[in-house]
């Protein structure tokens, strides 16, 4: 109703116009949605009255209740302890309690799914997920090969060589999260948009170790790669030595290729185009909202530590075989730091966070790129060094496998330690850990925000 309005007053001698039928006359727009509001309205605000009564009495009552809810504690120590409350019945699938994510982050629809028909989602989901890994390699080769054909002319030819070999890569790895979220939105229950960032940054980081950092070694059959690891896992030392030294170069100008594309994120070109739009049909300050975030399959924070996790993995996994991989990678991350020092604090819109989540598990991916390290080292000093080279590494993968073990043990667990909460500091008045301070109340938008 807003953008008609909006169109009718720019244009006063042509009035919007719509067609409320598929085979009927066209009607005047503004008339037709000021009808439909009248006629919506007064239904939507007894609704709301019959829920928040419904809802003020104990029992179900109207079929207005679902599985989930928010339960308010007075003390923070209260709710953590409630958190680690696992046995309340026999069922453990009975009482599912975790922290409750930020409530403008909360997925009211996917609270309102039913618990009964996540399992057959669930298979759903997983089998897509599947058949995503299998066809994505051949997506990247098709990708490239069509880059290869590409000519760009006398001048730039010797440019575009450089990028082609790399170009279908790029473009996967860009597109691959806006695949994997679309699979999560629609087959599992994800319940804020956090919790699904955290569930994209380990499927999207496992994707790029196996099609990125490994893609030498899958070469171009993803399904027997897959069979050589699960029928002979001592073969990996070998499948990997004889393969990725060789892509060192590939790697280094992969790198590279996301020096621009770090630099390209300070224009907001994607922000500033919808904000041009909007400022046309409404106030400023509402463009300014309507334009915000960024799309966050590629720029949300699962989908950036995924990426950048994995461009650090490269740089150690490949760097004792090719040193100067070590400076493009410094390189990237100082850019990195200059482009999103400023990005996320000042220009961005602030996203709600899951306390640290991310991070533990950036380090913990940057574990498994170290264990993924000294595999390759193992397989490169038994097939070239003198005499058993390779047997000098092997304790190395003991080592890494502990460090990762009591890294979860130490500091994987996203809850806050009751110590700390308990000692004098965490019972102080001031102290920051004694209560979340929330903007807003858990209850569904629509329950309170004006119907036009």
């Amino acid at each position: 109703l807003v953008v008609v309005k909006t169109l009718r007053d720019q244009t006063p001698d042509h009035p919007p116009m719509i067609t409320p039928l598929l085979c009927g006359a066209k009607v005047d727009a503004v008339t037709h949605w000021e009808e439909m509001v009248a006629d919506v309205k007064p239904r939507c605000e007894s609704l709301r009255r019959t829920i928040t009564e419904a809802c003020s009495a104990p029992g179900a009552v109207g079929g207005y209740f679902c599985s989930s809810g928010f339960v308010t504690f007075f003390e923070r120590s209260d709710a953590e302890i409630a958190v680690r409350m696992t046995n309340i019945s026999s069922d453990s699938m009975e009482w599912l309690i975790d922290h409750p994510p930020e409530p403008s982050d909360v997925l009211w629809v996917d609270l309102m799914q039913d618990p009964t028909a996540e399992v057959g989602r669930h298979v759903i989901g997983y089998c897509l997920i599947a058949g995503l890994y299998l066809a994505y390699m051949p997506l990247i080769l098709g990708i490239t090969n069509i880059a290869k054909l590409i000519d760009m002319g006398p001048a730039l030819q010797p440019f575009w060589a450089g990028i082609a070999p790399t170009f279908g890569l790029t473009v996967m790895v860009s597109f691959l999260p806006t695949f994997i979220i679309a699979i999560f939105q629609l087959f599992f229950t994800l319940r804020a948009d956090a919790w699904a960032q955290a569930r994209l940054q380990e499927w999207y980081f496992w994707f790029n170790m196996v099609f990125v950092v490994m893609a030498t070694a899958v070469a171009q059959n993803t399904s027997d790669f897959t069979r050589t690891i699960a029928t002979s896992p001592f073969g990996v030392f070998a499948l990997l030595a004889n393969s990725m030294p060789y892509a060192t170069h590939f790697y280094m100008n992969y790198i590279v290729m996301q020096w621009p594309t770090h630099c390209m994120n300070l224009l907001r070109n994607v922000n500033l185009s919808k904000f041009k739009i909007y400022s046309a049909l409404y106030e400023e300050e509402e463009a300014v909202t309507m334009s915000e975030p960024e799309d966050q399959d590629y720029h949300g924070l699962g989908s950036r530590s995924a990426r950048w996790t994995t461009i650090l993995v490269i740089g150690l996994v490949f760097g004792t075989l090719c040193p100067p991989i070590f400076v493009v990678t410094f390189i990237n991350f100082l850019i990195c730091r200059v482009v999103y020092g400023y990005v996320i604090p000042f220009a961005e819109t602030r996203k709600p966070d899951l306390g640290g989540v991310f991070w533990t598990t950036q380090l913990r991916h940057v574990l498994y790129g170290l264990m993924l390290y000294c595999i390759l080292m193992t397989g490169v000093l038994a097939a070239r060094g003198p005499g058993p080279m390779g047997c000098v590494v092997v304790p190395t993968l003991g080592y890494v496998f502990v460090a990762i073990k009591r890294f979860d043990s130490h500091f994987g667990s996203p809850n806050l330690p009751l110590q700390e909460l308990m000692s004098e500091e965490g019972k102080a008045k001031d102290a920051k850990l004694v209560k979340r301070v929330l903007k807003d109340a858990y209850v569904q938008k629509e329950l309170f925000e004006p119907i036009a």
